[in-house]
């Protein structure tokens, strides 16, 4: 049923949209803004009241083995830029016009050494203890990079909302997920290099975030698509625990990862593929990117096939479509799936918001991919007695070209980060819309701050629990269902 709290949009307060006429300032000068972090001073800049820094290294990393700590600097860093991005396959969109104007998609530069953190403060060396939001991008674990949309942006985040927001880049497909544990103690950790090197990133922010004016005590984890699978993964890692304290989920409910079985599989295949013999393994460490990453997908294809063959496919389509680059359940480091009560136990204290958009990517009818693992999870949190749950669906459907994109997969991103008018490309920038995005900024970063999403002129939005399995609906006017 529809809760009877209608709220209209035009009723509510929020950040006015900035004006077409405006002047914006840009401050450069390294006095104003250089932070020193434990590995040496980084120079920013500032623009409307938001300090900026981009490319920051967090760790270094040797291929297949686990980040380290990076490299100090003498003098001031000037980090400005965007850092290098992960190596990665070609996106299927670039070839697709109406998806490229519409994503506005930033691929940056790639290189192995690609471990960076970009943050946007309102403040810097001040004391002050603001709650900090860290993103994981998208791209399942294949893919995808901190500045890739520019809805990611944390600028109105932290000038409008008063949190520190954190992105970053890290190791993905077969540079963070070849299983190659079977051929030695080495490489034990090779499966989930990608994971670890996010731990990496949050250690980085527990040691550093309090001079860019964040609280190292109160850090949200949140994220989209495969984002939202790093958030679930690591909400199941011993070693994550304790680096953050509230996570969202968006469109990415991934709660299997990869049994070792196939994942050592995938390694043995991909070394075989390379002409590699197990004797000189090391030999992977100058194999040329293009050639490994043509040998490992190559891999996954042939073990996925066995798999289908002996009927070991997972169950749901999405974990069907990344069933070979995705974490491994190695009894270590993700010592069991996601999904399971052992996993659950870990983050048992930890609030949680999970949600989907209504169409995903079937423009026709309600979204059957991410949906039912959106509520499975929820679901399996309130029965466990974990910290309260807050279930969503994100219903607006975007008017950009005759509205053919719907309610997607990403549209609610722009509206998370306040980023409405930013990514009008998308969203189309209309007043009603910059509006709603004031409001769904201020339910996720109030989350961040006190663990309860709220925001005026919204319905108080109840937990889901097993009795009420209550469901923000979240549009024009937002609702709850039961």
């Amino acid at each position: 049923m529809i809760a009877a709290c209608l709220v209209p949009l035009s009723c509510g307060t929020g950040n006015p949209p900035v004006k077409s006429d405006a002047h914006h300032e840009l401050e450069t000068s390294a006095k104003a803004a250089t932070v020193q972090t434990r590995s040496g001073a980084v120079a920013g800049y500032i623009e409307d009241g938001v300090i900026t820094f981009k490319g920051i290294p967090y760790a270094k990393a040797e291929r297949f083995q686990p980040a380290t700590d990076p490299d100090a600097w003498e003098g001031v860093r000037s980090s400005r830029a965007y850092g290098p991005t992960c190596p990665q396959g070609a996106r299927t969109g670039w070839y697709d016009d109406n998806q490229a104007f519409a994503m506005h998609w930033d691929d940056g530069f790639p290189d192995e050494d690609c471990l960076r953190v970009n943050i946007w403060t309102a403040g810097i060396n001040d004391g002050r203890k603001r709650p900090v939001m860290v993103w994981l991008h998208g791209g399942g674990f294949s893919a995808g990079s901190g500045q890739e949309q520019i809805s990611y942006d944390g600028s109105n985040l932290a000038r409008d909302h008063g949190v520190v927001v954190v992105s970053l880049n890290h190791r993905l497909n077969v540079l963070g997920f070849l299983d190659l544990s079977g051929f030695g103690a080495k490489y034990a950790a090779s499966g989930n290099l990608g994971m670890t090197d996010i731990v990496k990133a949050l250690e980085w922010v527990r040691d550093n975030i309090s001079a860019f004016g964040g609280d190292p005590a109160n850090v949200t984890i949140f994220g989209q698509s495969g984002g939202g699978g790093k958030v679930c993964t690591l909400l199941a890692m011993p070693s994550a625990q304790g680096l953050f304290g509230k996570a969202i989920v968006e469109s990415g409910s991934i709660l299997e990862a990869l049994p070792q079985k196939w994942s050592r599989r995938i390694g043995a295949a991909t070394v075989r593929e390379l002409g590699i013999s197990p004797s000189r393994i090391d030999d992977i460490q100058a194999v040329p990117y293009a050639t490994l990453l043509a040998a490992y997908d190559k891999a996954v294809a042939l073990v996925r096939a066995e798999a289908e063959q002996a009927g070991e496919l997972p169950a749901n389509f999405l974990n069907q479509i990344i069933f070979g680059t995705r974490p491994v359940v190695d009894g270590a480091i993700l010592p069991a799936q996601p999904g399971a009560p052992a996993s659950m136990a870990l983050s048992r204290d930890i609030p949680v918001i999970i949600g989907t958009t209504y169409h995903e990517f079937t423009r026709d009818r309600e979204d059957p991919i991410f949906k039912p693992l959106a509520v499975q999870q929820a679901a399996d949190r309130a029965a466990a007695g974990c910290a309260p749950v807050y279930l969503y669906q994100f219903t607006w459907e975007s008017p950009v070209l005759d509205g053919a994109f719907g309610s997607t997969h990403c549209i609610e991103i722009p509206f998370v980060f306040d980023n409405v008018e930013l990514h009008r490309t998308f969203t189309g920038g209309g007043a009603d819309a910059v509006e709603l995005g004031h409001r769904i900024s201020r339910l996720w970063t109030n989350f961040a701050k006190t663990g309860v999403p709220s925001a005026d002129g919204m319905p108080e939005w109840e937990p889901y629990t097993v009795a009420r399995p209550a469901t923000m609906l979240l549009n024009l006017e937002s609702s709850i269902s039961n």
